[in-house]
Order: structure tokens, then C-alpha cells, then sequence
């Protein structure tokens, strides 16, 4: 019985097909990998044109058994022809991918000043964010020691306020029109009662007669006056003079000698006044001890007062701490109040550097601060462990995301999520205390410029400070914990060595 002639349309045989297209496939990714693979695709199209004439012999002898064999391998050359047939498609996926990974690179170089920030690696640069605190820790330093040596004395290095090293406050009430229509004339007036030669030689007369110190009353008859300022609106506006204290306040010769000083200083000033005003035809007078008045602080009460703002500035620092190492976790708090001793530390620099004066407003402006910097860092570390949740269900393994090194990527997500947060509320603070600095008295600019400084330096503690210090923290445990363990396994090592023995 004669056999059917070669059916062409039939599909190859399963035996047949496999080992050709794979030795295909493998030739055209080496060519394409070459500067002229664009060129070698048609010379690999060639044995597609090749494979009909083989078929030929196998349509002349349908009849011969003989032919069997052609036939069979006839059928890997159609086979071959299949994969040929998808060469075009095979060549544009290799020569589409560079131009992908070049709009990739492109896109991850380039982007929005949005997109930068969504990859910017935070807490990896963490020596830039504790390199800045220390540029700034050293202009003040610089700062301090000009200013010191310019003053002749070391608390000249820093403009400390009569609330802390004591002094005289002499307050002279004159009204609103008195103030704004002559303001330069009293404030000459005060000035000249002061610094006045008449008042220096009758305190001089009595240290003599009650027989003390010749260099304290030196000192005494050369007031330093620390500041002036405008205080109160209206009718209650006043001029105000601010007098340090000796070095020597502690004496009680030195105190006898200022009390005695500051009761002619007022009767100097209400005399020159009430003469400026019978030749200006004012019928106006003003008064010892009612419209001139004098506040004594003397040097044990201003040392008290320093002590009891130090006291209450630890205890808050310390409250601080406990609550966030409850809140969240140790790490947690300790780089929280470093960042805190970071925004005091801050603005105590910038006081140095711009003469600002430390008095009991200062205090006040350093509380503020730290409380208000805490909840910033409070907020940005509550995200992290919203995040670190969600990151330990997707994970099922609550160990591996505790590491420093998933920790990482988490912490910088994190801030980027609340820097928005924190940025409106910073700014909106910082907008209102900076109008009240500038269009206030002179008593809220002591309160607010310490403030301005603080916020800002509070906006960059807890957003660039405390979260890599968290990070650094968690690294270094780590490695402890590492070192730790190591040291142990090479003990029992050694220990089951010897047992052995």
C-alpha cells in the first residue's frame, strides 16, 4: 500500500521542533548584543528561502518507501522556518530595552523639585545634619571671645541681663506726649543724672566717712548702664535704664554703696526734669518714688533666679524624656532630647552672636521652644511607628523589620510624610512672633527674637537631626548586640574544645 505524499501544512513533528529554535534563539542574542547584529539579520533569514527546495525530492517519489527519510527530515526544516518567521519580533525587544533604561536614568537624574525630595536619602546623610549645629556652636565661640576681649572681662561675652547678675532698674515715667515729642531730650536728661560727676563725688564723701573700700566705690561712681528701653503705651509710657551690679555684689559694703548711689540718681533726674519743664512753661511735674522709681536686684536674688530657670528647664527636658521613652521606645527619646539640648544650645548661639540679652523673657523663650519642638519630633516619630506596624503585617516577621537597615528607608519615608505638617506649623508660628518682634516694645522683642531662633532650629532638630540620630542609635546597638554574641559563641567554642579534650 502506497503512502500519502508529505502533507506541508501538517505541524512539525514535537521531537523535531525543540532543538532548532533554541539554537536560534541563542545566535540571535549574540548578534544583537553586537554593534552589527542590525546588519546579521538577513544573512540569518537565509535558510528560510533554502527550505522549500529541500522539500522537492519528497513530491517527486510519493510512491517509493525509500523516501521516508527525506520526508522525515523535511519537516525540521519547516520547523525552523516557525521561529525565523518571529525574527522581527525577537529583534525589537533587545533594541527597545537601552532606550528604556535611558529614559529611566533620565527620569530618576531629572524630576520636580517633588520628586527629588521623595528620593532623597535622608538619615544616610547624617554627617552633614551634625556638622551644621557644630559650624554654628563655633562662630559663636569666636564670637564670644571678641566680644570678651573687647569688654575686658569675660561676662562681657555675653550681653547676661541684670535678672541674672543683678543691677538697678531706674523707670521714669513722663506720659505719651512727653516720650514721642522729646524722647531724645529726656533720655539725655536721665543719661546726664546717671553718669553725673556731683553724684560721684558725694558717694565717694560717703565711703570715706563710713570707711570703705576705695576700689568699690570706684566702681560704684562708674554705672554701666546694660540697656534702655521703652516700656508701657498711653500714659503709662516710660523710659527705662537698666544699671548692672558690681562684680563685687556679694559684699554688703558694695550694696550699701549702689543703694546710696540710686537714691541721688532719682533726685538728680525728678530736679533736671521738672526744670525742663518750668523752662518749656509745662506745668507737668514728676515725682521721687511715684513717677521715678528705682528696683534693686541684688546678686543672691539674681543667682536664685538663674538657678530656679535651670531647675525648670532640666525637669521639663527630663519629663520629656520619660514620656517618650514610655510613648515610643528608648532610642526614641534619647534622640529626641538631644535634638532638644540642640534647640537651646542653638539659641544660646545666636544670643552670643547678635548681642541679644539673656534675661528671665529668655527663659521663658527656651520653655517655649522646647515644647514646641518636642511635638514636632513627637508627630514624626508616631509616623514611624504607624509605618514599622504596617511594615511588620506585610513582612510576617516583626525581627527582620527592626533592623537599622529596613529601619532606614521606613524612618526617611516617615519624615518626607510629615514634613508638610510640620513645615505650616512651624511657619505659621514663626510669621506671627516675627510681626510681634518687629512692631513691639522693646520687652517683646527680648521674648520673640530667642523664639524666631528657636523655632527654626527646632524645625531642623526634628526633621534632619532626631531621625538620623534614631537611626544611629539603632546601628550602633546592633553592632553591639553583634559583638556581643560573637563573643559568646567563640567562648562556647573554645569551652566545648576544651571539654573535649
Amino acid at each position: 500500500m502506497s503512502k500519502k505524499p508529505y502533507n506541508k501544512k501538517r505541524p512539525p513533528y514535537k521531537s523535531a521542533k525543540k532543538p532548532a529554535p533554541q539554537v536560534q534563539q541563542e545566535e540571535l542574542k549574540e548578534e544583537l548584543l553586537t554593534e552589527e547584529g542590525a546588519a546579521d539579520v538577513p544573512a540569518a533569514e537565509a535558510p528560510v528561502q533554502e527550505a522549500p527546495v529541500q522539500e522537492a525530492p519528497a513530491q517527486e517519489t510519493p510512491v517509493n518507501e525509500s523516501v521516508q527519510a527525506p520526508v522525515e527530515e523535511a519537516a525540521p526544516a519547516e520547523s525552523v522556518a516557525e521561529p525565523v518567521a518571529a525574527e522581527p519580533v525577537a529583534e525589537t525587544a533587545p533594541v527597545q530595552e537601552p532606550v528604556r533604561a535611558a529614559k529611566a536614568s533620565s527620569a530618576v537624574k531629572g524630576g520636580s523639585l517633588g520628586d527629588k525630595w521623595n528620593r532623597f536619602r535622608l538619615t544616610s546623610n547624617w554627617r552633614i545634619w551634625v556638622s551644621i549645629p557644630f559650624i554654628v556652636i563655633i562662630i559663636a565661640i569666636i564670637c564670644f571671645g571678641v566680644y570678651a576681649g573687647q569688654g575686658g572681662s569675660f561676662e562681657s561675652g555675653m550681653n547676661i541681663g541684670i535678672d541674672f547678675k543683678g543691677g538697678t532698674i531706674i523707670t521714669t515715667k513722663l506720659g505719651e506726649n512727653a516720650v514721642e515729642n522729646e524722647y531724645d531730650t529726656y533720655y539725655g536728661i536721665i543719661e546726664g543724672a546717671i553718669n553725673s560727676e556731683d553724684i560721684a563725688n558725694r558717694v565717694i564723701e560717703y565711703a570715706t566717712e563710713n570707711e570703705l573700700s576705695s576700689s568699690l566705690t570706684v566702681q560704684v561712681v562708674t554705672p554701666n548702664v546694660n540697656y534702655t528701653q521703652t516700656s508701657g503705651t498711653g500714659e503709662d509710657m516710660a523710659i527705662v535704664f537698666k544699671i548692672d551690679n558690681i562684680s563685687s555684689a556679694f559684699d554688703n559694703e558694695a550694696n550699701d554703696i549702689t543703694r546710696y548711689r540710686n537714691e541721688l540718681i532719682l533726685e538728680k533726674i525728678a530736679t533736671d526734669i521738672n526744670a525742663h519743664f518750668s523752662a518749656n512753661e509745662i506745668t507737668s511735674r514728676v515725682y521721687v518714688n511715684e513717677d521715678i522709681t528705682s528696683e534693686y536686684i541684688g546678686a543672691s536674688a539674681s543667682s536664685r533666679l538663674l538657678m530656679l530657670g535651670g531647675i525648670a528647664l532640666a525637669v521639663a527636658i527630663i519629663v520629656i524624656l520619660i514620656y517618650v521613652m514610655i510613648r515610643f521606645e528608648v532610642f526614641s527619646g534619647l534622640s529626641a532630647v538631644i535634638a532638644l539640648i540642640h534647640d537651646v544650645a542653638i539659641m544660646f548661639c545666636i544670643t552670643i552672636i547678635f548681642k541679644i540679652q539673656v534675661n528671665a523673657a529668655f527663659v521663658s523663650a527656651i520653655i517655649t521652644i522646647v515644647a514646641y519642638s518636642i511635638n514636632n519630633t513627637i508627630v514624626i516619630f508616631d509616623r514611624v511607628r504607624e509605618n514599622n506596624k504596617i511594615a511588620k503585617k506585610m513582612a510576617g516577621d516583626s525581627g527582620v523589620v527592626n533592623t537599622a537597615a529596613n529601619l532606614r528607608p521606613l524612618v526617611d519615608r516617615s519624615v518626607r510624610e510629615t514634613t508638610l505638617r510640620n513645615f505650616n506649623s512651624t511657619i505659621t508660628t514663626l510669621v506671627m512672633i516675627l510681626l510681634f518682634s518687629i512692631i513691639g516694645t522693646s520687652s517683646v522683642r527680648e521674648f520673640g527674637v530667642p523664639v524666631i531662633a528657636g523655632l527654626i532650629g527646632g524645625f531642623y532638630s526634628s526633621m534632619f537631626l532626631s531621625p538620623s540620630l534614631y537611626i544611629l542609635m539603632k546601628e550602633s546597638n546592633e553592632k553591639r548586640k553583634a559583638k556581643t554574641a560573637a563573643k559568646k559563641a567563640l567562648a562556647a567554642k573554645e569551652a566545648k574544645a576544651a571539654a573535649a579534650k
